[in-house]
């Protein structure tokens, strides 16, 4: 069973270590000195000094601090004397003063994902496609102080327009097939099979002599596997001109593991990882080949790294607890996989997770081992 992949490769803690809960009242941060990693999603950077000051408390740099408070994006560092907080436990810290800031429900934080990140995940999502998206009702955009968050269930949408997006649909015909169908359900799961591509139309006269316009080549291309080698020789001519084109190192590295090149598939995706170290399918992908050839050590790395840019990607939860599995840690396996089955409870792959639990419990049991 430990074989078991969720969904294949995508085109440590999964939040910030907590400590133990901290009661409301704005009299806690009343002369503590206050940290920020990260991006925050109820407030900015400016605001939140403001309400950290107003609470009678003083923002510093992590190195001083007695509270660090770990955003999107960030890792929790190394401080001894600092306690770690997410999101949600500074605006509890906050008490009354956080009653300002426009958060519908602050345990909901943990899951939602900036707009900004939403963007670099789903690039053919544009914001004013996400606005029409919102317009038919399959979007539900959380609004914020800073800005708008997407919840896990806007992301599957997000994820699969982009999908249909690539294949060539327009965003009317992506609307249609995602509209609300029989009994009132949204069909977010279907056969990219029937999905039937428009020819993508090339300006034959554009310069090729540019990476943007190689990658549309290999883009084009790599719709289908007798059209691999092709997309690998326009990859690399990309690659060529800019060696740090990341559209470009991350479809080469998609190609190279649907040929099951896995080694390749890993130094394309470790250079993509260098190049656009924030973007969490590209680590997720990194893990995926990694794990293929046999390092479950740099899969676990490139996982959890996934997870700490995008605490709620379900998918690299789930691969991360059959690592964890490999490597004997039961225990890492049990977080996962409950973070997993907290995140997508009516997957199809829940039942899969659900028994992968089970058996994490009893092996994860105290008893002693003999090493082996």
């Amino acid at each position: 069973m430990t074989n078991v992949r969720p969904r294949g490769h995508a085109n440590t803690p999964a939040t910030a270590p907590t400590s133990a809960k901290v009661p409301e009242g704005g009299s806690r941060l009343r002369g503590k000195r206050v940290a920020f990693a990260g991006r925050l999603l109820s407030c900015d950077r400016n605001e939140a000094r403001r309400l950290v000051a107003g609470a009678g408390g003083q923002v510093c740099r992590a190195s001083s601090a007695d509270f660090l408070v770990v955003g999107v994006g960030a890792t929790a560092r190394s401080n001894k004397t600092a306690r770690t907080l997410d999101e949600a436990q500074f605006l509890s810290l906050l008490g009354a003063g956080a009653r300002t800031l426009t958060v519908p429900d602050r345990e909901a934080l943990r899951d939602l994902v900036a707009s900004t990140h939403a963007a670099r995940l789903y690039p053919r999502v544009t914001w004013a496609r996400r606005q029409r998206l919102a317009r038919h009702g399959l979007l539900q955009p959380v609004a914020l102080s800073n800005g708008v968050g997407y919840g896990f269930r806007d992301l599957r949408v997000l994820r699969e327009v982009d999908e249909m997006l690539a294949a060539g649909l327009t965003l009317a015909q992506a609307i249609n097939r995602l509209l609300p169908r029989a009994g009132g359900q949204l069909e977010l799961r279907f056969p990219m099979a029937a999905v039937k591509p428009r020819p993508k139309r090339v300006d034959l006269t554009m310069d090729k002599e540019t990476a943007d316009a190689w990658f549309d080549v290999g883009f084009c291309a790599d719709r289908d596997r007798s059209g691999f080698p092709a997309a690998i020789a326009a990859y690399k001519r990309a690659l060529e001109i800019d060696p740090i084109h990341v559209p470009s190192l991350i479809n080469l590295g998609n190609v190279y593991y649907e040929m099951g090149e896995f080694e390749q598939a890993r130094e394309v995706y470790t250079r993509g990882t260098s190049a656009d170290g924030d973007n969490p399918r590209t680590h997720f992908n990194l893990g995926n080949a990694c794990d293929e050839t046999g390092d479950l050590l740099g899969a676990m790395r490139a996982y959890r790294r996934a997870i700490v840019l995008w605490p709620g990607y379900a998918d690299a939860h789930f691969n991360l607890a059959l690592v964890a599995e490999k490597l004997g840690s039961w225990g890492m396996a049990l977080q996962h996989w409950q973070k997993f089955l907290e995140l997508e409870p009516g997957s199809e792959w829940a039942a899969v997770a659900r028994s992968h639990l089970e058996d994490a419990r009893k092996k994860g049991s105290p008893t002693p081992r003999r090493p082996s």
